[in-house]
């Protein structure tokens, strides 16, 4: 009788065993390969819940120039386009403050986010910074002179905020003083002007700030993210920069039906020559977009065509608007002193010449150069009362002033 109880039990524990459902292993999800600086392994890291990143996750729409990943407890950033004709790509470990690194990492630089304070040698940086409301962390700049952000004039003069220089002049000591957790800085690939071989040799955890690299007003106002990483701010990145594109695309669809397009001429000489931006830079995506016909738009370079003057007149002397882009130029007058020759273009003689440094701050600094990388959209607005004023009646310029001949 125990005998035949024992097996009747027997076979219900199994048949009961046999229909519950199988509980699938979770795979680990694959560590990111990195060709360029070998491969980031973790042993088990702290989970985090995804409003420790923040309540939204970088993506991207238009910036080319890096890339962010979510893994576990932290993000891997990368800058691929750090200069023009750069072979190497930098990466960043940006691992949750208070939770376990991963721990092989070769070649990248482990940061601890959000970051506490930092430094930024360059004023370009400085607009990114005030847009996310992240200028309370930053303990020292560049140089002061080209700085127009109020507060961060205030912070200098109240010495909260150091200037370090950048560059082959920076100040190493000083910068290593104040220790700071992040310093941002930009790269040209030469050494003799570069500033991030001798911070990162000295330990500096060192972001390759590349936004210049962009060939789109776009994306190089989506660098705003970038910033936002080191912040855990991805979510109000997202927010503001959704609404630039928004109004830049706008106005960019008003200029999608017009049948005119003026021919547009860009830059001046320097030193010997007109450095004139290639027809993939996002200079000449703005006259595009503006509906501008840039007269060398063909070109297929991003970066800048150095061309002689005479060279410039022979294509450029019937253009129909210039836009000259000198930061020391505020009058028809300048110009006319600086060369003679500026007089045989079309848009001298018809009055259309326009300049970028309406906006200057007490230092002498372009706000063109800094609220103008982050907003687009005003600047398009501006390119498009110029060339179709008819699409934006009563706009009044931000960062173009007219160098009026008249006046003279």
């Amino acid at each position: 009788m125990f005998k035949r109880l024992f097996l009747l039990i027997s076979m219900v524990c199994l048949i009961v065993g046999s229909c519950a459902p199988a509980q699938p292993l979770k795979p680990m999800p694959p560590a990111p390969e990195n060709k360029e600086q070998g491969n980031l392994t973790s042993t088990t890291p702290a989970k985090v819940s995804d409003q420790a990143y923040s309540n939204l996750k970088t993506e991207l729409r238009h910036a080319e120039g890096f890339t962010v990943e979510y893994i576990d407890n932290y993000k891997v950033l990368k800058i691929v386009r750090p200069w023009r004709g750069a072979e190497t790509t930098f990466t960043y470990v940006l691992v949750q403050r208070g939770t376990k690194a991963p721990e092989t990492i070769p070649d990248a630089q482990v940061i601890e986010v959000p970051v506490k304070n930092m430094a930024s040698l360059a004023a370009t940086h400085l607009a990114y910074l005030g847009e996310l409301g992240a200028l309370e962390h930053l303990i020292a700049i560049g140089n002061t002179q080209y700085v127009n952000t109020e507060s961060v004039r205030k912070a200098v003069e109240s010495g909260t905020v150091q200037p370090v220089g950048n560059g082959p002049d920076i100040n190493l000591e000083k910068l290593l003083a104040l220790n700071p957790e992040l310093v941002t800085t930009f790269a040209m690939g030469k050494t003799n002007k570069d500033d991030y071989q001798q911070l990162m040799q000295k330990g500096i955890k060192t972001l390759i700030f590349s936004d210049y690299m962009e060939t789109t007003p776009l994306g190089r106002a989506e660098w705003l993210k970038c910033m936002a990483l080191f912040f855990n701010k991805e979510a109000e990145a997202e927010k503001i920069f959704s609404e630039v594109e928004k109004n830049y695309l706008d106005l960019k669809a008003k200029t999608e039906s017009i049948s005119s397009h003026p021919s547009v001429l860009l830059g001046f000489e320097i030193n010997g020559s007109w450095n004139m931006p290639g027809g993939k830079s996002h200079q000449a995506t703005y006259i595009a977009d503006a509906g501008g016909n840039y007269l060398w738009g063909e070109d297929k370079s991003s970066g800048r065509i150095p061309l002689s003057f005479e060279k410039v007149l022979e294509r450029g002397a019937q253009a129909e608007y210039w836009f000259d882009q000198s930061l020391n130029w505020t009058s028809a007058h300048d110009l006319a002193q600086a060369d003679p020759r500026y007089a045989k273009i079309l848009a001298f003689e018809r009055n259309q010449v326009y300049n970028n440094n309406a906006s200057l701050g007490p230092g002498g600094g372009n706000l063109y150069n800094e609220t103008g990388i982050v907003h687009p959209e005003r600047v398009l607005a501006d390119l498009i009362s110029i060339l179709h004023p008819e699409l934006l009646p009563g706009h009044q310029l931000t960062y173009y002033r007219h160098l009026n001949i008249k006046e003279n």
